[in-house]
């Protein structure tokens, strides 16, 4: 048996080599995945920025050994609500007894959670420990992003008769309307996902930078595709930042060309170019209701984390005031 108490300092070192083991065994599925999350120094480093007494966290223990805790930061508004964020490496259990471990450490936490009126809660979860992820679904949370790797090596990819070019300066038209004619599909059924739209300033700066680029995919001087890359993005999981990792920030194929073998295409060019840039791995983040684009990259592309997401009846948090 376990018991919950609260996550003090003291707890660092032991949460980051329990994070550090969970990682490890990531590692031998997906050996792409850069090894120095591996290092429980490394991660401790990540830690000791949210195991502080401001911000409440939970731990289980085993006699004295750690055997999982929960932390997360605090978000007063986020996408309209206050909302509290659990990264990747803020939370672990052993992966023996991940299910029991987490259910108690979110009964332990989620009333403090709701009292101080946070009623969106999201958490990103490694994928191999599917114990862990059933018990999460039990408790109410469903997946609203995921994040995939690859090495850069060459995909097969047959000619789709289309021109694949590096936008310049002088394809901002282009950029711009192929962009919003993606916000638009995100924002539809079923994914209904709202973004902020890129102004024009925005996508001018991206064309300049020599270390990241647009592709473009052209029939006849028709724009039928793009797909946007740079270096590693740090606004998804973390697992993937890393200065050989490139990533995909967007990606839209227009609706007449699909299924043409467009997109591969582009995505074979992406890497080839990547590798020949010295990267070693290639990320993309994607919403897992965009039945399309989750379709495609799962084709190419492994999970390394999964984001899920709560939203607490806010009424519940009215009547704590009465």
């Amino acid at each position: 048996m376990f018991r919950t108490i609260p996550l003090r300092q003291e707890h660092l070192e032991d949460a980051a080599r329990l994070v550090s083991e969970r990682y490890q065994h990531l590692c031998g599925q997906v050996p792409d995945l850069p090894q120095h999350y591996a290092d429980p120094s490394q991660l401790a480093l990540l830690l000791q920025d949210i195991i502080k007494p401001e911000i409440p966290g939970v731990a289980a223990l085993q006699g004295s050994r750690l055997v999982g805790f929960l932390t997360a930061w605090h978000m007063p508004n986020f996408r309209g609500k206050r909302s509290i964020f659990s990264p990747e490496w803020a939370n672990a259990a052993v992966l023996e007894d991940s299910a029991r471990i987490y259910d108690a450490l979110y009964r332990e936490i989620s009333g403090d959670w709701s009292t101080e009126k946070y009623s969106a809660h999201y958490i990103s979860l490694f994928p191999n420990d599917r114990q862990a992820l059933q018990q999460w679904h039990w408790l109410g949370f469903g997946m609203f992003a995921v994040d995939g790797l690859r090495s850069v090596e060459p995909i097969p990819c047959s000619q789709p008769g289309v021109q694949i070019r590096r936008a310049g300066l002088e394809d901002i038209e282009t950029v711009v309307a192929l962009h919003d004619e993606l916000w638009k599909y995100i924002k539809g059924p079923p994914i209904f996902v709202l973004n902020d739209r890129n102004d024009r300033k925005f996508f001018e700066e991206w064309l300049q930078d020599s270390g990241k680029v647009i592709w473009l995919a052209c029939s006849q001087d028709e724009p039928l595709a793009f797909l946007r890359m740079g270096p590693a993005d740090d606004d998804v999981c973390t697992i993937i930042v890393d200065e050989q990792t490139t990533s995909i920030y967007a990606a839209f194929t227009c609706q007449k060309a699909r299924r043409a073998g467009v997109a591969t295409a582009l995505l074979a060019q992406a890497l080839q170019s990547a590798q020949s840039c010295g990267y070693l791995r290639c990320a993309v983040p994607f919403e897992p209701m965009n039945r399309l684009g989750s379709q495609f990259w799962l084709r190419y592309f492994q999970p390394v984390c999964y984001s899920f997401l709560r939203i607490i009846d806010e009424r519940l948090t009215e009547e704590q005031e009465k």
